[in-house]
């Protein structure tokens, strides 16, 4: 039996209340599905990467400062 099936059959099994719940379940699933990428779209480390190119010094020795701060 499919897993499609399976399912149906479970749900067809389940109190009116219950539904609801699954159903909330399933939109808050749907809502946590990355997006499709866009074709040509820039991926984001790269548009960072092209921001911090302009940055004077190094971040990596920033960092590294700022966190000798905390010590």
């Amino acid at each position: 039996m499919k897993m499609k099936e399976k399912a149906v059959k479970e749900l067809d099994a389940l109190q009116p209340s219950d539904l609801l719940v699954v159903y909330d379940l399933i939109l808050s699933l749907k809502k946590n599905i990355p997006a499709p990428r866009v074709a040509g779209a820039v991926p984001g480390h790269v548009r960072a990467r092209e921001a911090l190119r302009k940055c004077v010094g190094s971040f990596s020795e920033d960092l590294l400062r700022a966190r000798e701060d905390r010590i």
